[in-house]
């Protein structure tokens, strides 16, 4: 365990294992998340909508997505053996798991990868995607595309919070998803110089690209303590060239 431990601003919250994972690398996260989200008080319009489309399999791009599946199964949805069902990533899919159901990933974890995993199935007229507010449409123009119809059910809210730097010293700033960028750029912004940026895949790298011309260090998976190691690694290795 390093004993000079670093500041890092980190746009969402951590488990209390990533916590413990971030200290014996060296780091010390400062939370502050940019995201929160809101489920819907009642689900009687939601299960409406599975209950009129049977035949059609599902589709998840996030854990919050799989949290409201939770709720619906709590509200007495019964999830039916014949429907497939399809996540965009291990962390999700892991999710699904633990609500004892079984879900296929792509390769490469992201919306387009899903969409032509989907596709290669075959024999798929239509999915239903539960998704937020903000979730982004690459998917599902992809789906659409290819005459597969996307019964888009929205079973969350995402609400962006400004994100302002912390008063201490910061040597990385952690984001996780466009959203998450656009809610820095709300607080403290990206018009000054900052502390290197880190992102937990290509798209949140690109939303960052389009408003900062620093680097950016992107995790090889899209994993938390992935990317907090690529973090120590980045950090670490910088002061070694610095005092080299």
């Amino acid at each position: 365990m390093r004993q000079n431990k670093r500041n890092i601003l980190v746009t969402r919250p951590l488990s209390a294992q990533q916590l413990e994972y971030a200290r014996i690398l060296g780091l010390e996260p400062i939370i502050k998340p940019a995201l929160e989200f809101n489920f819907p008080d009642y689900w009687d319009g939601v299960l409406k909508v599975i209950t009129e489309h049977p035949k059609s399999d599902w589709v998840f791009t996030s854990a919050n997505g799989v949290k409201a599946l939770e709720e619906l199964m709590k509200a007495g949805l019964q999830v039916r053996p014949e429907v497939q069902l399809f996540a965009v990533g291990a962390k999700t899919r892991d999710a699904l798991q633990d609500l004892g159901l079984n879900a296929k990933i792509p390769r490469t974890q992201d919306g387009k990868h899903l969409a032509e995993l989907i596709i290669r199935e075959g024999k798929i007229n239509s999915v239903i995607y539960f998704h937020g507010n903000l979730s982004r449409d690459e998917m599902t123009s992809e789906l659409e595309d290819d005459g597969i119809e996307v019964i888009e059910l929205e079973v969350y809210e995402t609400i962006i919070n400004p994100v302002e730097m912390p008063n201490k010293p910061v040597s990385g700033i952690l984001f996780y998803s466009p959203s998450a960028v656009e809610g820095f750029a709300r607080g403290t912004g990206f018009e000054d110089e900052l502390p290197p940026l880190f992102a937990i895949g290509p798209t949140t790298a690109g939303a960052l690209k389009k408003r900062t011309d620093q680097h950016v260090e992107i995790a090889k998976q899209p994993d938390t303590e992935v990317l907090l190691r690529t973090t120590a690694d980045f950090i670490f290795n910088q002061k070694n060239i610095e005092h080299g």
